[in-house]
């Protein structure tokens, strides 16, 4: 199983929770399909991981910018996944690109798991579905989740918390100004599948073969309700 180094668990995790708009754009094919993302952080996370950085190993690149970096070199490392390029376009803000011939065997690059369920895509259908009950296939599928220094801030640790006792928390672990900052964040992923949508739930259909589905951060970081869509087409 693929894991992030160790030295780049602080960025992840500023990133992970910081106040930032991440679309990504999936395109679904017969054979495969593509992925792009576009990341914005907002400039207070960036100053926290300054303040980190004089205890991490020194390196010729920002932090944010060598987190990036390791993790296109993941990808590219699968073995599924190709033509992966992830570059940055402003001062806080990155943008990806890969392609892949087979979503479901990508998923298994990252998961020991061959049966998971946060993801699976058929001929004519794809669902998305993350509970506190199979938060462990994310784990799986994204390593750092499971790390134990940034866990305390992710949905397993938190069971039960609400959404006000968590953002106190923030509060004490990255300043004042993390809670308002971490309630702007949205994540929103449009698909582009390869037919006629014929039936969505819990996602917005925005065309004919085209959908819309968003969630708010702090939903991820809790887990107190399912996040999940289904579409088929024809």
């Amino acid at each position: 199983m693929k894991r992030f180094l160790p030295i780049y668990i602080l960025t992840i995790v500023v990133i992970l929770i910081s106040s930032c708009t991440v679309t990504e754009d999936l395109i679904l094919n017969k054979d495969g399909g593509s992925l792009s993302s576009d990341i914005d952080v907002e400039n207070y996370f960036v100053e926290v991981l300054e303040d980190f950085a004089e205890f991490m190993p020194e390196s010729n690149e920002p932090v944010i910018d060598k987190a990036i970096s390791e993790a296109s070199k993941q990808l590219s490392n699968s073995g599924y996944a190709t033509d992966v390029v992830f570059i940055k376009d402003g001062k806080n803000s990155y943008v990806g690109n890969f392609n892949f011939n087979n979503l479901n065997e990508l998923m298994k690059a990252f998961n020991e798991n061959t049966n998971q369920t946060v993801i699976k895509k058929d001929e004519n259908s794809i669902k998305f579905y993350v509970d506190i009950n199979n938060y462990s296939e994310l784990e799986d599928i994204i390593p750092f989740l499971a790390d134990p220094n940034i866990e305390v801030y992710l949905a397993k640790y938190n069971v039960g918390y609400s959404e006000q006792d968590y953002l106190e928390m923030l509060v004490f672990s990255l300043g004042e100004e993390a809670p308002e900052s971490v309630q702007k964040s949205i994540i929103t992923l449009n698909i582009t599948v390869p037919g006629t949508i014929t039936k969505i739930e819990g996602a917005t259909k925005t065309g004919d073969n085209s959908m819309t589905y968003s969630f708010r951060l702090l939903d991820f970081l809790l887990l107190n309700n399912p996040l999940t869509f289904y579409v088929e087409w024809e």
